[in-house]
């Protein structure tokens, strides 16, 4: 870990000073503001699903060495799914 530098320790104190000695606020959040952070949250979910359904592949590999299991190759997915009639 890299020590602090004197900088970061006077903005860390500045920005501790600013919380602890901040008076009170009149200030509200509009309707706006609260639809807009449901949309970034909504964004997030939505972006997060489609990155996984995109390297579903790469993922759940990256657990199985993760976590000491032996992935499956190609040719024995496609030879267990394969049904002849």
């Amino acid at each position: 870990m890299e020590r602090w530098t004197s900088r970061t320790w006077l903005l860390a104190a500045t920005g501790l000073l600013v919380l602890v000695f901040s008076g009170e606020a009149s200030a509200y959040i509009d309707p706006g503001t609260g639809s807009l952070i449901l949309q970034m949250l909504i964004a997030v979910v939505v972006g997060t699903g489609f990155a996984l359904g995109v390297f579903w592949k790469q993922v759940k590999g990256f657990f199985v060495r993760l976590f000491g299991g032996k992935p499956k190759t190609q040719d024995s997915d496609k030879d267990k799914d394969h049904v002849e009639e």
